[in-house]
């Protein structure tokens, strides 16, 4: 399926779920970021961590993505890869350096001390606001297949993140993010879902809920609420739905705030996002925040 496209990338990013790969490819110019091309494809089968260490699956998913590039006319040369949930931890840990470079040195030690006598095995990064640190392990091997699916998806510039941020970052490039408010971004895909937290703007915390039948939806969705709301924060004042918009709808309904559906290009001329809806384009609001990270690179 493609929503759009036309000419070629500047950064594309690459957000697997199950069984659908989705693909974003930006252009940044004089006149701002625009979208190229938009596209899915449905995998004959999930993929998933141990489909990431098989040769055949992984060739598999890297001729699809290959396919996709020469029917819609875009390239891999700057590429960024969501990395699934189950492979990527993440630890909140407030911030008690004065500069950058000590908390990340803190955070670094706290994420050494987390990990202990396994440390060596995990690639660490860090996201930083003005009061939280986000420290995120990946193991090595883990790290290792992706770039073996980058290389067998003809991948010039290679990257890694995680969907969360990702989402983040499109809500923030589409400028939807107010600083004077307690909001809720909220991503589902078929069987699973990620929550972020935003107050002021800033990312304030983080969690994903799973469930194996759809009638669990919402109860999964509403328990991952109540853990970030516990978080200490209370008051939220607008929940914005990306992927499958309804139960995002639904969960707006239980917790008696507005709702909005996220366009992750919701910034972008009109005139360059032809016939797709806000609610069609929002299911890329990871693989679109993924191009968005590499164009800012």
């Amino acid at each position: 399926m493609k929503l759009f496209g036309f000419g070629r990338t500047k950064a594309t990013g690459i957000h697997i779920s199950g069984q659908t790969v989705r693909v974003a490819a930006l252009d940044a110019g004089r006149t701002g970021v625009r979208p190229l091309v938009l596209a899915a494809e449905e995998l004959e089968r999930p993929f998933d961590p141990t489909a990431l260490n098989d040769q055949q699956q992984r060739q598999e998913l890297a001729t699809k993505l290959v396919a996709l590039a020469a029917t819609y006319d875009f390239d891999y040369s700057n590429a960024c890869f969501s990395l699934d949930r189950r492979l990527g931890l993440v630890q909140r840990r407030p911030l008690v350096a004065r500069t950058v470079h000590e908390n990340r040195e803190q955070l670094l030690w706290e994420s050494e001390q987390i990990l202990a006598a396994d440390a060596r095995a995990f690639s660490c990064d860090f996201a930083l606001t003005s009061q939280w640190g986000f420290v995120v392990a990946a193991r090595h091997r883990a790290l290792d297949c992706y770039r073996t699916l980058g290389k067998e998806t003809a991948v010039g510039q290679f990257d890694v993140d995680l969907a969360p941020f990702a989402l983040y970052n499109a809500g923030e490039c589409a400028n939807l993010l107010a600083k004077d408010e307690l909001s809720l971004l909220l991503y589902v895909d078929m069987g699973e879902a990620w929550l972020l937290l935003i107050e002021e703007g800033e990312l304030s915390a983080l969690a994903s809920c799973v469930w194996e039948r759809e009638d669990n939806a919402v109860k999964a969705l509403k328990g991952a609420v109540c853990k970030l709301l516990n978080e200490g924060i209370s008051g939220l004042q607008h929940l914005w739905g990306a992927g499958v918009v309804y139960w995002s709808e639904g969960l707006a309904k239980h917790l008696g705030v507005p709702h909005s559906v996220l366009d992750p290009l919701a910034a972008v001329n009109p005139k360059l996002l032809g016939s797709a809806t806000p609610a069609q384009r929002s299911a890329y609001a990871i693989a679109v925040g993924l191009a968005q990270r590499e164009l800012a690179r």
